[in-house]
């Protein structure tokens, strides 16, 4: 099977790459952003290069919400995607399994008890607004032209080569490794789900035979509170950490999904628990430190 993967030295991409490369079947191609930049325009006359009878694309490429959540970042992701489109008009895939963000749901769904794929869509932030947009292009142009569409909605995806190093199990773990302060906004109660990013990969792996179609939120049903990071984080390296509590200057919402379909499409995916995921994490990291 020929599989193009858009951003494969990304975070995501890199990870989605290994477990692809891992099947013999899979025929890749890679596109980053050295290789071609997606923002400029005229960026869809070269990537017709790299579409040649591709069955499946797997679109990791985006600006980060890390890296600014503003109307730049807004554009850029949007002109990506719509740069993509006007490459494949003549060169159509089979398959486009999209990265999505469950940043779509928006930060105001505290009265939901699970997010599931049915829950309506309130973007708050200029990335999640992009993430939604994306999803409106791409879906109108595969309904038209007869190619299936995943629209992948991971939430706060954690691992080594997150350089963001946000606020959550990665951006905490390298700050508590380096015995740095921590800051906690509020009293760090409040739920979210963390994924794995070896969870990412093996996941799209299984995606990439399925016939579903549509949104899947790429989750375990599983949500950890920010205390619990710490609290793994104290037990897995066997000491205090220092914390600096802040007073939130929002309100205080949780989060938490139902996986039901998410089983149902690929139910041979076991996630990594957090506590587990927090041990992989900081045992890559020292051993990375080690090389240096």
């Amino acid at each position: 099977m020929k599989i193009l993967i858009l951003g494969h030295t990304g975070f995501l991409g890199k990870n989605v790459h290994k477990h692809l490369k891992s099947s013999e079947s899979n025929q890749l191609a890679c596109i980053s952003s050295a290789d071609l930049d997606l923002t400029s325009q005229d960026s869809h006359k070269y990537l017709r290069n790299y579409l040649d009878s591709q069955d499946i694309v797997v679109f990791c490429s985006g600006v980060k919400k890390q890296l600014g959540d503003n109307f730049d970042s807004f554009n850029k992701n949007s002109l990506i995607v719509d740069n993509f489109l006007k490459g494949i008009v003549h060169k159509q895939p089979k398959k486009i399994i999209f990265f999505s963000s469950a940043a779509v749901y928006g930060e105001d769904i505290a009265y939901i008890e699970k997010i599931d794929e049915e829950t309506s869509v309130q973007p708050r932030t200029y990335y999640g607004k992009s993430k939604f947009t994306s999803e409106n292009l791409l879906t109108k142009v595969c309904i038209n032209n007869d190619i299936k569409l995943i629209k992948v909605r991971p939430p706060l995806i954690y691992g080594k080569d997150d350089l963001s190093r946000g606020y959550g199990p990665t951006g905490f773990t390298y700050k508590a490794m380096n015995n740095e302060e921590i800051v906690l906004w509020g009293d760090g109660s409040e739920y979210r789900e963390f994924v794995y990013i070896d969870d990412v990969g093996k996941s799209i792996a299984r995606l990439i035979n399925s016939e579903y179609e549509g949104v899947l939120n790429l989750v375990s049903g599983c949500s950890y509170t920010f205390n619990d990071i710490l609290d793994c984080l104290k037990n897995t390296l066997g000491r205090d950490i220092k914390i600096e509590f802040r007073e939130r200057s929002k309100k205080k919402v949780n989060h938490h999904y139902s996986n039901q379909l998410f089983k149902e499409v690929i139910p041979s995916v076991k996630f990594t628990n957090l506590e587990e995921g927090l041990k992989k994490l900081t045992s890559q990291i020292r051993k990375s430190n080690e090389k240096k």
